[in-house]
Order: structure tokens, then sequence, then C-alpha cells
């Protein structure tokens, strides 16, 4: 590989005889380096893809600033998220490793930060939050740097959107609002609140997660000629299940701003079911 760019000595952007380029980070490989030289293979501890159309001023600004060491945690993070089966884009490595950096930069200063949406995130992302407590312990580990808590819950975030090959956070913040909203509307609508820890609920939001990313990309869900049927049966033998699934259509109606089809409702229905029968003993 020959270096393409260097960001500082520890990390450049190389590239392949194949033209592919890649990010590697290691203790001074690139010092005394200069473009176009070849890459000494057994400096290189981590490597990363960047981000397909992400531009070289922005990637450059980005990696020029965040330590090779975290830069070496975020990309062992992104290993591990692998390693569990979860699909996550390109863009995870950069902005889950500048997080790092600045939460560091807070710690080091004393400085402390509120989260919005902390309990919502906690119910409903558990597997994405305990990703964001193993960062903050390899953080501590590599480091003896402590980060508090609080900062598993942005973490946690940044995989729920690198999930959605998303770079909008506001969105995924935007759709972690709507769920509870929904979980309300549930609650509500049968007399007590939701436990969001039992398995129905985690399908439902799994559920309601893939409904944004088909909604974005103007997907219709999985149809049948069942369906219907289905939905007329699901009316009947569930008619409180079902008149909260409309309640709760009209709630992602508003917020996706586009009309859902019938076979929608029947799944919603479904779901809902499952929950009134796991939490309200109700069949």
């Amino acid at each position: 590989m020959r270096i393409a760019r260097i960001y500082n000595n520890n990390v450049a952007l190389t590239q392949t005889y194949s033209g592919e380029q890649i990010v590697v980070i290691g203790k001074g490989l690139a010092f005394g380096k200069r473009k176009g030289d070849m890459v000494d293979p057994t400096l290189i501890e981590q490597t990363f893809v960047p981000e397909s159309g992400m531009s070289d001023e922005s990637l450059s600004w980005s990696l020029a600033k965040i330590p090779s060491e975290i830069l070496g945690i975020t990309t062992d993070l992104e290993s591990l998220v692998k390693a569990e089966g979860i699909s996550i884009s390109h863009s995870f490595i950069v902005p889950v490793a500048d997080h790092i950096n600045y939460a560091v930069i807070r710690a080091k200063e004393g400085l402390t930060v509120d989260y919005p949406l902390a309990v919502e995130v906690s119910q409903l992302y558990p597997q994405e939050v305990r990703f964001g407590r193993r960062a903050l312990e390899l953080v501590k580990d590599r480091m003896g740097i402590e980060l508090p808590d609080i900062e598993s819950i942005p973490l946690a975030m940044h995989l729920v959107n690198s999930q959605f090959a998303s770079e909008d956070m506001g969105s995924t913040y935007r759709m972690t609002e709507v769920f509870a909203q929904i979980f309300e509307v549930i609650g509500a609508g049968f007399g007590g609140p939701v436990d969001r820890s039992l398995m129905s609920a985690a399908r439902f939001v799994t559920h309601l997660r893939y409904l944004f990313v088909r909604a974005s990309q103007h997907q219709p869900p999985d149809s049948s000629p069942s369906l219907p049927l289905l939905l007329e049966s699901m009316r009947e033998a569930h008619p409180r299940a079902f008149a909260c699934a409309r309640k709760v259509r009209l709630v992602l109606e508003m917020h996706l701003n586009q009309p859902l089809t019938d076979d929608e409702l029947t799944y919603l229905t479904i779901h809902i079911a499952r929950l009134a029968r796991d939490q309200y003993s109700i069949s």
C-alpha cells in the first residue's frame, strides 16, 4: 500500500494496487514519510475503509484531530459489533471515534453533558446501550480514563444510526421519540405502562425500526393475499389491539408524512396483540 495522504505520524490514507483506499493506524507508521511512499506493514495496528461519498477534506479534518489510540479503540468496537452479527455502515468509525474523543476531553476538563431521551434509549435499544458501556470499558482499560455512564447513551445512538447507514443523528433521535410516543399510546389503551424489556416489546421495536427504513426508501411492507382476511380476523379477535393499532398508525403517518397501508395496520395489530397478551394477560 502506498500513502495517499498523511493525517499525523500515526494515521494515513493509503491506496492499494487495486485502487481501494484504506485508512491505516499504527505508532509512527507515517513518521518521515511522504505521499507515494510505501507503508511498512509491520507497523499497521488497525485499518478501516472510509465511508464512500465522504469528502477527503472532511475525512482529513476529522482524522487529524482524533488520537490514534481512540481510533484503535473504535476499530476494535467495530469488530466486536460485526462479530455479534450486527450489520453497520462504514460511517460507524469516524463519528464514534469523534464522540469518544470529545467525551475524553470533557472528562479531563471536568465537564458533564445531559442527553435527551436517556430513559427511552435504555429501554428501546438495550443491545446498543450494552455496546455503549463496552466502549466506556475499553476507554478505561486502555486510556485509564473513566467516562460517565451517561456517555453510553449517545454511543448507543451512533450504533442505531449506523445500522441504518444514515448520517443524520437528528432523524434517529426523532425516531426514538416516536417509539416512546407509540408505547404511551399503547399504555393508555390498555390502562398501564408497557414493560419495554419484554421480548414482544423488543420485537415490536425491531419492526418499527425497519418500518422507518422502508418508509424512508418508499418501500411497501411485505404483502400477502391473506393479509386482508387476517386483519379482519384480528379485528374480531383482538378489538382493543386493533383500535390501538389504528391510533398508532395515525402517529406514524403524522411523523413519516405518508399514509400506511392496511397491510401495515395488520402487522401493527399483531404486535400490539402480543404485547397485550404478555403485558396485560389479554388474549
